[in-house]
């Protein structure tokens, strides 16, 4: 039987609210077919995007060296992002790992885009699922349908590959279990999010207060919690400054988290930052605040909203993946909460109205993402780009633009033209102004793109460039 509204006393309230709910197991060939039509749709989107050169060094080139290290069998580093960091002293992330065998196979950074597609397709069954069993087979396919349309979502599948791509899909199989009534189970698919990214394991540790909240499963939910906090504070203060070139956490100094006078002086609730509040809970209506599964948002919008960084709180980026499952899954939960008002003649009329609403506000927010501006191209720049890389050779280094560079990045060393490094070859727009030849150089024209071969591997000092044909 689904739960009844919540009747408890405020204490009990949100204890009472996670109360498990039905799981009728059906809805899952639907689900499936569903999850896999966003697999493919992802996959081609972010491959065409990637061919039409519209992917970047920053950040699928610096991933794209991550995982080429792990498969080589080294630790992770990247010339494009700083040749003398090991990535684990920037940020935690050992799960990539976990693609290293994958990209032994097929060695190119489309290995991460169809990965985080597929990863990301992955997420949308467990959704409808749990949508399908609780609320009818015909909202749940709607609210997957939203779930994979989200602007969360999408704007991460048109910002490269993150490792936030692994998140997904543990938020998105971890929250139903826990709906469901098998904590255990929601714990043990939830714990690797401790080594995706040094702050989930505070995730994690929300997770297990919710759990504590029922007396017959507080003391897994207390663990949980103080082995998430653990998690994370040991990645913060001794994992990533003991990689790290610089000593410590970076990123809670300089650009990092303000210091709590500053929130409380009402920065932490700028404009712009409730912007991206009010439009996290847009897509549910708001529905998902009746849900205690909102909670689980707090740890990753707290360093979010803290923060100086103006990059961090505006919808744009890959941040906002990790708080779409949440979301969705606290919208189904908080239309089970309020299904019991709708018992009577209006329940007919209210489901559906309710689909309407989410599909109207869902595909509004997609015609506004990211993803709006499509996936791009072939032109004559991709052409040229094409033939040019196939004249430089496997393991040399090379100096290239950020568009460029994940087309390299999987079989050469690729410094960013901006960094000065020398190298042995140089590919750049013929009009970029950082680009700087050397007497002796062999020049090749190709377009609007010129590659020039280096003579000696050392900065150019002083010289004009001829840009006359």
């Amino acid at each position: 039987m689904l739960i009844s509204a919540d009747r408890a006393s405020p204490r009990h309230r949100f204890g009472r609210g996670l109360a498990a709910i039905a799981d009728h197991r059906t809805g899952a060939l639907p689900s499936a077919v569903l999850a896999g039509t966003f697999a493919a749709a992802y996959t081609w989107f972010a491959l065409q995007r990637h061919w039409s050169y519209r992917s970047g060094g920053f950040d699928l080139g610096i991933f794209d060296q991550a995982v080429r290290s792990y498969a080589e069998g080294r630790l992770p580093v990247s010339t494009i992002r700083d040749p003398h960091l090991i990535l684990l002293g920037d940020h935690f992330h050992p799960i990539l790992i976990v693609l290293a065998p994958f990209y032994r196979l097929f060695p190119s950074a489309e290995t991460l885009l169809v990965a985080q597609a597929l990863l990301f397709g992955l997420s949308v069954f467990p959704i409808t699922r749990l949508a399908c069993t609780t609320l009818g087979s015909r909202i749940g396919l709607i609210i997957g349908s939203c779930y994979g349309l989200s602007w969360g979502l999408l704007n991460a599948i048109t910002f490269d590959f993150h490792e936030i791509a692994f998140a997904v899909p543990l938020i998105a199989f971890a929250l139903p279990e826990l709906l469901h009534g098998r904590p255990g189970r929601a714990v043990a698919i939830a714990a690797p999010l401790v080594l995706v990214k040094e702050d989930l394991g505070l995730t994690l540790a929300v997770l297990g207060l919710l759990i504590a909240l029922r007396r017959e499963t507080r003391r897994l939910g207390l663990l949980t919690a103080a082995g998430g906090t653990a998690a994370s504070l040991l990645s913060v203060f001794v994992i990533i400054p003991a990689f790290s070139a610089y000593g410590n956490y970076r990123y809670l100094g300089k650009g990092g988290l303000r210091p709590p006078e500053a929130a409380l002086a009402g920065d932490f609730l700028s404009p712009g930052k409730l912007h991206l509040v009010l439009l996290l809970l847009l897509p549910t209506l708001f529905l998902a605040l009746r849900s205690p599964l909102v909670l689980l948002l707090a740890p990753t919008l707290a360093w979010r909203l803290g923060s100086t960084y103006i990059l961090y709180w505006i919808p744009t980026f890959h941040y906002d993946a990790v708080l779409m499952p949440i979301l969705f899954c606290a919208l189904v939960h908080g239309l089970v909460l309020l299904r019991p008002h709708w018992l009577g003649r209006n329940r007919r009329a209210v489901l559906p109205a309710i689909s309407a609403a989410l599909a109207a506000t869902c595909l509004t927010l997609f015609f506004q993402s990211s993803a709006a501006d499509g996936p791009g191209h072939r032109s004559e720049f991709t052409a040229a780009a094409d033939r040019l890389i196939a004249k430089i050779p496997d393991g040399a280094t090379v100096s290239t633009t950020d568009r460029i560079a994940p087309h390299l990045s999987s079989r050469t060393d690729v410094y960013l033209l901006n960094a000065h490094h020398p190298t042995e070859w140089t590919l750049a727009p013929y009009d970029d102004p950082q680009l700087a030849p050397r007497p002796g150089d062999v020049v090749v024209r190709d377009g609007d793109l010129v590659l020039l071969r280096h003579s000696t591997p050392q900065n150019s000092e002083g010289g004009t460039w001829n840009r006359s044909r």
